[in-house]
């Protein structure tokens, strides 16, 4: 007999399947039959399934750059209904490929689409500068009328009152929520997997990850099922995804954007990000732009009264810090070159390469220790409240805090002391090396396969120091480059990261890598980082290493 969660999950993915019409649904090989649903050069099962449902029109329109996408809707040059049509059918078929919605309110959505487009024909005006975009959101910002599990089935039932601060910032400015995307259980997790809705796909390779915990929204806006989404960011969980799925997006300064109404917890320990999932940089300024034109400050006092500077930008000749070894875990062959191509790259084109070595390693080291504490420093005991209401087991791997001892005061107030010297310390000897930034792997190897990720430690670095970090894609595992040679598997494993079991660290790294065809056809990307409330400059230098290395 199925526990009475089951019996509740068992009903709710069948209200979510019902919400694809009828008309929408698609037979899809298995993803053992076809591993990947995006293959350049190649049509697949699914690109013949969107050639049958959608008009040649709607695949234009979904695969348009966000900010054309804006501006042929404040033109009238695309309607809002028909907009909202197109990527409410790709989206459908986006789930059906990869299990990344949680929940899809499409007549909602083309209803309002409707309206608006009836708005402008009768005033000549739009809703604002985003009106008519349609809007992706994690599932775990509030949105008004909607449930918001955060990945638990003790939230199945619960539906939010209000919108988050986000939402409704993004709602006034024109954009409307047509669907919601997955996360992990609790949003503790690097992979998006939960009880409730079971496990996100990649759509480069469905054998991979997705990422995590915003992993549903990377893999729609891949997918080009959406044109922006909202997602969340504690230790990697915006950058992860983006990287893993060949996408764009910055974890700012925590400060910077307001977060509440999101969540099931929180903590002043970790400072967390907020942003977007995005296909290019543009859309991650208009999203900058956009939320910060709306003064959050005024409703939100933990955010800096601040507004986006669009003038701020970058030399063209920039000096920049490359770490290749962040004294955890060696990177993956794959990783360290795109590290060293995108060095050698930017070399060529006149910008100073400064080499990180162990010292900035050490940092890093630290700065990750710290952060695994403010994870775990409470025992856990939100997270075992949470499952205790329902009796849903933990989803392996998630970051219960169970299995450390609780934190003193005393001890937690160490944690922080140490962090702010870590914080003093790193923006000190940034600026005595005169860094216009630094370049690190989002994770030491590409998207793997599902729940065997080996550790979050150089993203969480960011959250614990509290820097802004735009990602940026940058080529992908290469079958014949990519081969590990003998003096890699050669190599002395550094120490495990002490009291943090969830994640795997060096000696596991050589196990996962057996060879390049494991992450074939994965995504490789960057992490770019400046110092703390520069999200301007910081989206500026990538923008230069984008135009040269992705050829924008």
């Amino acid at each position: 007999m199925p526990e009475p969660w089951e019996e509740k999950v068992a009903a709710r993915r069948k209200v979510v399947a019902a919400q694809i019409p009828e008309e929408w649904r698609v037979t899809l090989p298995a993803p053992e039959e076809l591993p990947s649903t995006m293959v350049e050069g190649t049509i697949t099962a699914v690109d013949e399934a969107l050639a049958k449902l959608m008009t040649p029109r709607e695949i234009m329109i979904t695969t348009a750059p966000t900010s054309c996408l804006v501006g042929s809707l404040q033109t009238g040059a695309w309607t809002a209904e028909e907009t909202m049509l197109a990527f409410c059918k790709r989206s459908a078929i986006g789930q059906q490929a990869l299990n990344c919605a949680t929940d899809m309110f499409f007549d909602e959505a083309l209803a309002k689409a409707r309206e608006y487009d009836v708005f402008r024909l009768e005033t000549g005006t739009t809703k604002g500068p985003l009106h008519g975009l349609p809007l992706s959101v994690k599932d775990v910002f509030d949105q008004k009328g909607k449930i918001n599990t955060a990945g638990l089935v003790s939230r199945i039932d619960r539906v939010a009152t209000a919108d988050a601060q986000l939402v409704s910032i993004m709602q006034d400015a024109g954009a409307i929520p047509f669907i919601r995307t997955a996360t992990s259980q609790a949003c503790q997790l690097v992979e998006s997997i939960t009880n409730v809705y079971g496990t996100v796909m990649n759509p480069w390779n469905r054998a991979l990850s997705a990422g995590g915990s915003s992993g549903g929204e990377g893999a729609l806006v891949a997918f080009h099922g959406s044109p922006l989404g909202l997602g969340t960011d504690g230790g990697g969980s915006l950058r992860f995804p983006a990287s893993w799925n060949g996408i764009y997006t910055i974890k700012p300064t925590s400060m910077r954007i307001p977060g509440n109404g999101s969540g099931c917890g929180t903590s002043d320990s970790n400072a967390a990000g907020y942003g977007p999932l995005a296909p290019d940089l543009d859309a991650v300024k208009l999203f900058c732009q956009t939320v910060l034109d709306a003064k959050p400050w005024k409703i939100n006092p933990a955010v800096v009264p601040m507004p986006w500077n669009a003038s701020i930008t970058a030399p063209t000749k920039l000096k920049i810090g490359v770490l290749y070894d962040d004294g955890i875990v060696h990177n993956s062959p794959p990783v360290d070159r795109c590290l060293r191509e995108a060095a050698a790259q930017l070399k060529a084109a006149g910008h100073e390469i400064v080499e990180l070595g162990a010292e900035w390693a050490r940092i890093h080291r630290d700065a990750a220790g710290v952060a695994f504490k403010m994870y775990t420093q409470e025992g856990g005991v939100g997270f075992k409240t949470e499952l205790e209401k329902s009796g849903e087991p933990p989803i392996p791997r998630t970051c219960t805090g169970w299995t450390e001892k609780r934190l003193t005061p005393m001890e937690i107030w160490l944690n922080h002391r140490q962090k702010k010297m870590l914080r003093q310390e790193y923006v000190v000897t940034f600026n005595e090396l005169g860094l216009d930034a630094v370049v690190t792997a989002p994770m030491p190897h590409p998207a793997p396969p599902h729940g065997e990720y080996i550790t979050s430690a150089i993203a969480a670095v960011y959250n614990a120091l509290d820097m802004p970090t735009t990602t940026i894609p940058f080529g992908r595992v290469d079958l014949a480059m990519d081969v590990a040679s003998p003096a890699w598997y050669a190599e002395t494993p550094y120490p495990d990261m002490p009291d943090f079991p969830y994640d795997r660290y060096d000696a596991d790294m050589k196990k996962l890598y057996t060879g390049p065809e494991v992450f074939a056809n994965a995504p490789l990307g960057l992490q770019i980082v400046t110092l703390p409330l520069t999200e301007e400059y910081n989206v500026a230098v990538a923008e230069v290493m984008d135009k040269l290395l992705n050829k924008k």
